[in-house]
């Protein structure tokens, strides 16, 4: 567990994120230096930005994460392996991406558990942590329990409730971060999503069983303020 008093040990379990469409060269730009003035985990940004985040970053020791298939989750599994093997070649550290969650809800769990191993084979071949959204949002209690199972028999590296984003990407709860925590084992951990932004709110989320969280509320996090109650 983290000291929530030592900001420089908050920072490094935080994953700063803007994965927004919108975002222009000057806004990543702006964004990675924040990231270097709090010494974050890592920089979540989207795949279109990957090249140009290792080569700002190069020496600082802050990751370059990003994302597959976001947010939709429902590309065929050859369609996300070749969008894979292209984001291999830019050298992202780790991505985040959402298995298709309606192949659990409709009672395919071969396919679901089949689709995150062979996206887990590919990228641990190529020396890249793989983090899955699992879109609580849009599952039962007992589907959430079966999507933590399989992610982490998978070898999925990081299990996360959601993307933050949309019907399914579900703003974090204490009560889900539990049902991942208690449905996996090492070394596969627990990172959060979706409104942690204020310091209390991760405290609460850590205390459950994460241990990394993806927002864009990083530095008032950080600085002990709140962060956008209508942001990621």
């Amino acid at each position: 567990m983290i000291d929530f008093d030592n900001k420089k040990q908050v920072a490094k379990a935080i994953q700063y994120t803007n994965v927004n469409p919108n975002l222009t060269k000057e806004g990543l730009l702006k964004h990675l230096e924040t990231c270097v003035k709090y010494d974050f985990d890592a920089a979540m940004i989207a795949p279109c930005y990957v090249s140009l985040a290792k080569e700002v970053l190069k020496g600082t020791g802050i990751k370059v994460a990003t994302t597959l298939n976001f947010p939709q989750a429902n590309d065929t599994l050859e369609m996300k392996l070749a969008a894979l093997k292209a984001l291999v070649k830019v050298e992202p550290d780790q991505f985040d991406f959402p298995p298709n969650p309606g192949l659990l809800i409709g009672g395919r769990e071969k396919e679901y558990f089949e689709e995150m191993k062979q996206i887990v084979e590919v990228s641990h071949a190529a020396g890249i942590v793989v983090k899955s959204m699992l879109e609580f949002g849009f599952l039962n209690e007992k589907q959430k329990v079966r999507a933590a199972q399989l992610a982490c028999e998978a070898g999925i590296d990081w299990v996360k409730q959601s993307s933050g984003w949309g019907v399914g990407g579900c703003a974090a709860t204490v009560e889900d971060v539990k049902i991942l925590k208690e449905n996996i084992q090492l070394p596969c951990r627990v990172k959060v999503s979706g409104k942690v932004n204020t310091l209390e709110k991760m405290q609460a989320m850590f205390a459950a069983g994460a241990e990394l969280v993806g927002t864009s509320s990083g530095p008032a996090i950080c600085d002990g303020l709140a962060g956008d109650p209508n942001a990621y």
